[in-house]
């Protein structure tokens, strides 16, 4: 296909250097984003066992409210019932102490309870393991810190990254269009590194395509959502809401008992098909402002969180409960806006589409390393006469190298290092009140320090060193498992079953940066002196 080459040099100029504007925070975003869509078993894997309560059966729920209802007068606002969710593993019974609804709270202290084989009432207070919830974080701000009216700051940063990724597609699909049936899937490996990092771009780009387009668009939707539905309101609705509610239920007073199982056979019979995960009940000591939201969970259906669907009703209704929020009968705005929330998430199809999305996350984080090495490598002033002194090469490109290699590995080992956190935390510091704190503290000094790192030592020595760091601490991953399958005593533990599959992970990854970091070792050794990739020096002169 022919493009004009104005339009191809305009094309080629705007992908560039939005890319480079963009690069580093996507790349977290995008690495940490392939992460979370195990969000919810990573905390599973990092919660040690004191903090799992034994699962009751289904008939014992009414029993359990009325225990902790009975102890616990707060529960008789509000709590949640976990039956079969990856988000409420702890226990049957949860509620929370007082926190702000805005921002990030990650010392909230959440009480436990379950039913134990002699059904006694069994209740704990703990500072539950959210390390999975921490990824989320990162992936939504990309670490920056800081509010913005009720919304994270980093949202709303990446809101307009995301404007520039937009940009950044169509520039970059522009300039590949003359050579794109020639050269895709054409990688080229060599001495001419240039040509390798170009063709590798490509073909991670073009392949995925479409999945670009849905996250910068779907991106954009969520950050700047609040402007989008006025603008809706204002334009399309005038004077009418946005959102239909529903008329608020009367009910008689004094209100009835809440009958867990009269509530799960009630949804079972409105949502036949989905899963029960969670209910979380509010303002339940006001019988008509009383609210029951069910999390619903179908692999066959485009659903509204990362992994539900939901239902919403009064629980001590008697006529059956709505079911226009779920997918299959809600209206075609909310189709739309659930289709955005679906195809971000990966949350359509079970358990293949996340693993899929998982690659592409892992592979888009790729995507922009590559974009920001190839920038690099097309500006390397080289020596061509070897009767020369070494090139001196330009601050700006020893600048962005220096700090993609220390932001972009410094963001991989500070999650990894956390991940290790996550285990030897409890063992190390038991006394803490939140271990969350140390996960999070973990991740920001481990990154501040390896871009510190990669300036004072240059690009060329701390890409080989923090790969083989990463690769250290992926690999310390499964020996933590291993030691405390063989050690138990010393108040470690080790996941089985459905989760064993993170230390294996580990382990594949583990052996990959190991590769890394042998072909990064042996170029530095190899690049000719005054290269930025070189650790190679002068010989000293002998006049």
């Amino acid at each position: 296909m022919k493009v004009r080459t104005d339009i191809i040099k305009q094309g080629k100029n705007l992908h560039t250097w939005v890319g480079i504007t963009a690069g580093i925070l996507l790349f977290i975003c995008f690495f940490a984003g392939g992460l979370t869509m195990f969000q919810h078993h990573l905390s599973q894997w990092a919660t040690p066992p004191q903090q799992s309560l034994s699962p009751i059966k289904t008939s014992q729920y009414n029993q359990l409210v009325a225990q902790v209802q009975s102890q616990h007068p707060e529960t008789l606002k509000g709590f949640s019932l976990n039956f079969s969710s990856l988000e409420g593993h702890n226990a049957p019974m949860q509620w929370e102490a007082a926190h702000d609804d805005h921002g990030v709270d990650i010392a909230q202290t959440t009480m436990l309870a379950t039913i134990d084989n002699n059904a006694q009432l069994v209740v704990k207070q703990e500072n539950v393991s959210k390390l999975g919830w921490l990824i989320e974080q990162l992936h939504e701000t990309a670490g920056i810190p800081g509010m913005m009216g009720h919304h994270t700051a980093g949202v709303m940063v990446m809101g307009m990254v995301a404007i520039l990724y937009f940009l950044a597609i169509l520039s970059g699909l522009i300039v590949l269009l003359p050579t794109l049936i020639k050269d895709f899937f054409a990688i080229r490996p060599g001495k001419n590194k240039k040509r390798f990092w170009l063709d590798a771009h490509n073909v991670i780009g073009i392949s995925s395509l479409p999945f670009h387009i849905i996250i910068s668009m779907t991106v954009v939707v969520f950050a700047f959502h609040d402007l989008f539905y006025d603008a809706l309101g204002k334009l399309v609705f005038k004077d009418r809401p946005l959102f239909e509610r529903s008329a608020p239920n009367q009910i008689a007073n004094p209100a009835p008992t809440l009958d867990i199982e009269k509530i799960l056979a009630k949804v079972k019979k409105v949502a036949p098909d989905y899963r029960i995960d969670t209910i979380r009940f509010r303002s339940l000591d006001e019988p008509n402002r009383a609210n029951a939201f069910v999390a619903l969970y179908s692999p066959d259906q485009m659903l509204r969180g990362d992994y539900y669907d939901y239902l919403s009703f009064n629980p001590y209704q008697d006529k059956s409960y709505d079911p226009s929020t779920l997918n299959a009968q809600s209206g075609v705005l909310d189709k739309i806006i659930r289709s955005m929330f679906a195809l971000h998430f990966g949350n359509f199809g079970g358990d293949i589409t996340r693993w899929i999305y998982f690659i592409f996350g892992i592979g888009g984080a790729f995507l922009f390393y590559s974009g920001n090495i190839l920038w690099i490598e097309t500006r390397l002033r080289k020596q061509k006469n070897p009767n020369l002194p070494p090139p001196q090469q330009r601050k700006d490109v020893m600048f962005i190298a220096n700090l993609t290699i220390g932001a972009c590995l410094g963001c991989v080992l500070a999650l990894f290092v956390s991940m290790l956190i996550g285990r030897w935390g409890y063992v190390i510091a038991p006394q803490l009140k939140s271990h969350n704190h140390l996960f999070m503290y973990a991740y920001y000094t481990v990154f501040i320090l390896s871009v510190i790192y990669a300036y004072a030592r240059g690009a060329a020595k701390a890409l080989p060193q923090l790969l083989l760091a990463i690769a250290l601490v992926l690999l310390a991953i499964p020996l933590t498992s291993l030691l405390a399958y063989l050690l138990p005593h010393i108040g470690l533990w080790y996941s089985a079953g459905q989760l064993i599959w993170i230390d294996g992970l580990a382990v594949v990854f583990g052996l990959i940066f190991l590769r890394f970091y042998q072909q990064a070792k042996v170029r530095a050794a190899i690049a000719p002196i005054g290269s930025i990739w070189s650790t190679q020096h002068l010989a000293p002169s002998s006049h």
